[in-house]
């Protein structure tokens, strides 16, 4: 069979000239029966940028004809940028509006880049999807980047607002980076009315002049009825809220409760001390916890965690609908589980006074907390106890428990002990903590918005961050010291251009923040920060330096918690790597693994199943992102109160400010304020009007809505002082 590489030593020979698809086939003696996958290989170099098609249906090597393929990136303001898929070919470019054709936001694209293009000098920070500042290249105004077609479309329908005006049907998209209106027929409505939540199946394309158009498929309800926006955000990020009848009938056949047979091969653990600690409306209790000190000093942990492996066979009808699903998802006053509930809060969760099976990890430390030896094995346990992380944060504050609980108060503070040594430690490390809360939606019974609460780590999370930490890494560590199947959660360092960004915004409010910015370095700016007024602008900015961290089939280092092997071990009920890192251990332990037929089909299967879950992740985050935003918009907005604010960033516009009770972002615009004008100063993060009115990136304001815009979900604020 020809490879990807044949074709490309073909194609970039200096000789070539573009050649149709068949052409190409010939000439490099492709077979019949070949043929198929060869057009799949083609296919698959065009999507990744190493070919493109020109005039003649005919392909080319895309650096010969000034074209890149690229995913397009738009504004809501109408213009957008083209991020390649190949690194080769450089920064993200920018693309004006009359220069889209019919591509809209997220779609793969060909664009033409004409050489003039690429040395153009002028740069502009953007947001992107990542949450970091990335540096995008505008070319010079004699030069223009175009897009010329599309290759492959992100959506293909739309989900929004229907609205009726001078007698024409239109839906306006929830995403305000999809800024043109989907025009809709009297006969294509569906039945829904004016103001409905709908999703719309686009059957025409934009072109510079025309809006796309196409059909309501689906109706979900009113907008701003609680179903209607769960339904609609639900169905934009293509999640699957319920379980086929299959799935359902296969876990219905699993037994209600663990069997004799069930515990042979395994250790009784259910002699040792071992409880829960989860949030307090928490349903799936996958890890436990158990400490006993060793006689010659130090301590032994245990870290138990939910066998879902047992119960999930490998391809089966439930473990396809898991990977497809790659993780539960956390909706304000609704989660989507990965696995059925019968598992998810029954059978695979670790509720006190019963038994339930565990992989479980037992290490061993000595005083200053450094891991002596750890192994890994089957067993089963029966908890004693499910706290909440309220409870044993009560505890270490000096509270007290029940009467009778005098034993588990005592080894929540031993705990908490360890906790912070195996903190310490990985602090020597280079471990970056940045406080930052994230706001979370409290809700009625009805499931309505009853209040914010802004949640931060205290020690009753480190905790158990901490203990969950070292029992991924001891699992990562036992995997490649055994040469099995391996995938891990890595996380890669920051890119220096976008630490300079942060080392400039430092010092506009006012720090110095070191070169060339290591995990130490970084450690000790964070550490000095710390009950500052300008900390929590520079924690958050800091963050959105980061790199997102992912799955991999291969081993890499996680930058954040300074782990050279990492992976993802402690929650099989809510994400699928997990449930794979355990059945590699079942797999091991069986010795199952010692078939080559079952090394070739991990080896074979890894890499797409953690692509997968890494996508997943990255969704689900955005889905729970795109509602908890609406929802606190939602219930700011009805407030009719003043804010206090923090400005994160001065624009061309205006002002980006975040209400810091509750971390939501807004824009204050100048033409919102009295002053005639205002100057910008990127450079000090100021803007200054006549008469020595001015605003800085990190000052506190007070603000109040001025408008929401409902259908875009997009909030503006007016000032109403300045906070002393």
């Amino acid at each position: 069979m020809i490879s990807d590489s044949e074709i490309l030593k073909f194609t970039r020979n200096r000789r070539y000239s573009p050649m149709t698809v068949d052409q190409i086939a010939r000439k490099l003696g492709v077979r019949n029966e070949e043929l198929e996958s060869f057009l799949k290989l083609v296919r698959d170099l065009e999507l990744g940028g190493e070919l493109v098609e020109v005039k003649g249906r005919c392909l080319a090597d895309p650096a010969r004809v000034d074209l890149v393929v690229g995913t397009l990136l738009c504004h809501p303001r109408g213009f957008g940028f083209l991020k390649p898929v190949r690194a080769e070919d450089g920064e993200d470019l920018y693309i004006g509006s009359e220069n889209m054709s019919s591509a809209l936001h997220g779609d793969l694209v060909v664009a033409r880049v004409p050489p003039s293009a690429r040395r153009g000098d002028t740069y502009i920070t953007r947001r992107h999807e990542a949450r970091r500042p990335l540096r995008r290249r505008v070319p010079a105004a004699s030069s223009e980047v175009k897009v010329v077609s599309v290759l492959r479309r992100a959506r293909t329908e739309i989900v929004g607002t229907l609205r009726r005006e001078g007698g024409v049907w239109f839906v306006i998209p929830d995403d305000p980076r999809l800024y043109r209106d989907v025009l809709v027929s009297d006969g294509e409505i569906g039945g829904a009315r004016a103001d409905d939540k709908v999703a719309a199946r686009i059957d025409s394309w934009p072109s510079r002049h025309i809006n796309p158009a196409g059909a309501v498929v689906r109706v979900f309800g009113p907008r701003g009825q609680l179903e209607a926006e769960l339904l609609s955000v639900t169905h934009e990020y293509g999640l699957r809220r319920e379980f086929s009848p299959e799935v359902l009938q296969a876990v219905e056949a699993l037994p209600d409760q663990v069997r004799p047979q069930d515990l042979l091969d395994r250790r009784d653990l259910t002699g040792e001390m071992c409880f829960t600690v989860d949030p307090k409306d928490a349903r799936d209790f996958d890890d436990a916890v158990s400490l006993r000190r060793l006689p010659e000093g130090g301590w032994e942990l245990g870290v138990h965690i939910a066998d879902v492996a047992h119960y999930v066979a490998p391809d089966d009808v439930i473990d396809r609908e898991a990977r497809a699903r790659g993780t539960s998802v956390y909706l304000p006053g609704q989660v989507i589980p990965m696995l059925p509930e019968r598992l998810s809060n029954g059978l695979c969760s670790l509720q006190p006074g019963v038994i339930r099976l565990t992989r479980t990890v037992r290490m061993s430390f000595d005083g200053p907390g450094n891991l002596l030896r750890a192994e890994v094995f089957a067993g089963f346990i029966r908890s004693c106890r499910r706290f909440t992380y309220e409870e044993v944060q009560a505890v270490l504050d000096g509270g007290e428990l029940e009467a009778g609980e005098e034993a588990l108060r005592a080894k929540l503070l031993e705990m908490n002990d360890l906790a912070e040594r195996l903190r310490a430690r990985r602090r020597e490390r280079g471990m970056l903590e940045m406080d930052i809360p994230e706001p979370h939606i409290l809700t009625d019974e009805e499931g309505r918005t009853s209040g914010v609460e802004l949640r931060r780590g205290d020690p009753s999370h480190r905790l158990i961050e901490q203990f969950m930490l070292a029992a991924n890494e001891a699992v990562a560590n036992h995997l490649l010291r055994r040469r099995l199947p391996y995938l891990c959660r890595a996380h890669d360092e920051p890119d220096a251009e976008a630490l300079q960004s942060f080392r400039q915004m430092a010092h506009i409010l006012g720090h110095s923040f070191p070169a060339p910015g290591t995990r130490q370095q970084i450690q000790r700016f964070l550490e000095r920060l710390s009950g500052r007024p300008e900390a929590h602008l520079l924690n958050y900015l800091l963050l959105r330096s980061m790199k997102l961290a992912g799955y991999q089939a291969e081993d890499a280092p996680h930058y954040a918690i300074a782990a050279p092997h990492y992976l993802h071990f402690t929650s099989p009920i809510r994400r699928y790597p997990d449930l794979l890192a355990h059945r590699i251990l079942q797999e091991a332990e069986s010795g199952r693994l010692d078939s080559p037929g079952r090394r070739d089909y991990w080896r074979e299967g890894l890499p797409a199943w953690v692509q997968r879950a890494t996508e997943m992740e990255r969704n689900a985050d955005a889905a729970e992102r795109t509602l908890t935003n609406r929802r606190l918009m939602d219930f700011v907005a009805a407030r009719g109160v003043s804010f206090d604010a923090l400005v994160t960033g001065v624009e061309n516009y205006g002002l980006r400010v975040q209400l810091t009770r509750y971390m939501l972002d807004g824009v204050v615009r100048f033409s919102a304020l009295s002053d005639s004008f205002y100057r910008v100063d990127r450079e000090r993060g100021t803007a200054s009007a006549p008469g020595r009115r001015q605003f800085k990136v990190g000052q506190m304001i007070h603000v109040r809505v001025l408008r929401y815009n409902e259908f875009k979900h997009q909030m503006e604020f007016e000032v109403v002082g300045k906070k002393s």
